[in-house]
């Protein structure tokens, strides 16, 4: 398969990123949506007449990484063409990291295994891990303990639908539950606001594809990539997104005429009222 033509390439110190627009139907997501949130994105994106930010895709499969929102909405709202940032997932400077549901008190393992075998869901006692890397399954983690979490047939879709309804009904319930990486679980665990971490099954690359490909969506947040950087702030005009007459090669021209070079800002740099720990390469700087 030919590669897809691009408006602006990025070399991250040897990552090649291309800023490009692709058939917005080639675009393969491997994560639910949240109607509620894709429907203020939707909102804001036709305020703004503009897509801002660039979908992170994969090259070879098309497979979205990050954006499962901003690609549903480009496709409800019937634009041709949407903007992404290709490159190779397989880069071993891209990470694919677990997502943790943080929960507030009461949330003791004797009040935790009652409610979770209501979702066929068993705790298994095991050491208190140091790298949670250690347990690829999904575990509850508390500050002296820690439980491997066992679904009747540990299927990895099973075990996400099933964390997913647990997440809910704790909603449902006045819990206010966070999201948050590995070592943020474990500081706020260790800090004593919140008592216990649900950490979602670890999935590798392969998996990613592999259920993208195979239309097998998992729950929302799921996953959650980490990049050594990205590029934002292209505001393509959703008029160039909707149209129907130029071909890809034209499309990405037309963009092409409309980027400015991208202001570089480094690891740890606050812009638009967010620290962001990657690099950005920023279009358009409004700041």
């Amino acid at each position: 398969m030919s590669e897809p033509p691009s408006a602006y390439t990025i070399n991250h110190e040897g990552l090649r990123m291309d800023v490009a627009l692709v058939e917005t139907d080639m675009l393969l997501i491997h994560e639910e949506t949240i109607p509620i949130r894709l429907m203020s994105l939707e909102h804001s994106i036709r305020r703004d007449g503009v897509q801002s930010a660039p979908i992170i895709v994969d090259r070879d499969s098309m497979v979205v990484l990050d954006g499962m929102h901003r690609t549903a909405v480009m496709k409800r709202m019937g634009c041709r063409f949407t903007c992404v940032c290709l490159l190779d997932y397989f880069d071993p400077r891209i990470n694919v990291q677990r997502w943790c549901r943080v929960i507030p008190p009461a949330f003791d393992p004797e009040k935790a295994k009652n409610i979770l075998s209501s979702f066929d869901l068993r705790l298994e006692s095991m050491p208190q891990l140091k790298n949670l890397d250690d347990e690829a399954g999904l575990m509850l983690i508390y500050k002296d303990r820690a439980f491997k979490v066992n679904t009747s047939n540990n299927d990895l879709g099973q075990a996400f639908k099933r964390s997913y309804e647990l997440e809910n009904l704790l909603r449902s319930r006045s819990y206010k539950i966070i999201h948050g990486t590995e070592t943020e679980a474990l500081a706020h665990i260790r800090s004593g606001v919140y008592e216990a971490a649900l950490c979602l099954p670890k999935v590798t690359k392969d998996q990613v594809i592999e259920v993208a490909t195979n239309n097998m969506i998992l729950t929302p947040k799921a996953t959650r990539h980490k990049l050594p950087a990205r590029p934002v702030q292209v505001n393509v005009p959703l008029s160039l997104l909707m149209d129907k007459k130029l071909t890809l090669e034209e499309a990405n021209k037309t963009l092409a005429d409309t980027l400015n070079e991208p202001k570089r800002y480094n690891l740890g740099t606050k812009w638009m009222g967010r620290v962001y720990n990657e690099v950005l390469y920023v279009f358009h700087d409004d700041s």
